[in-house]
């Protein structure tokens, strides 16, 4: 499994932090966005998107940074 994440800002809400769960040829398994101002996390079982494109632009992660947002309430 490879670990990842990456950051967008959202006007009015602050900065939102994809991480992503991939499989070893980077195809997506699931995500998880969180966005910590708003305390808001939206989970993504089965993405629309499989394939992460742009690996160079994202960050390393862990599967423990992974698993505490994905299991947040």
């Amino acid at each position: 499994m490879v670990y990842c994440k990456s950051s967008q800002p959202i006007p009015g809400k602050g900065d939102a932090w994809t991480y992503y769960e991939c499989a070893d040829d980077n195809t997506i398994l699931r995500y998880v966005t969180y966005i910590s101002q708003t305390n808001e996390t939206e989970r993504v079982t089965d993405p629309i998107v499989k394939k992460l494109y742009r690996p160079d632009l994202v960050q390393e992660s862990s599967k423990d940074e992974f698993d505490r947002h994905w299991d947040r309430e």
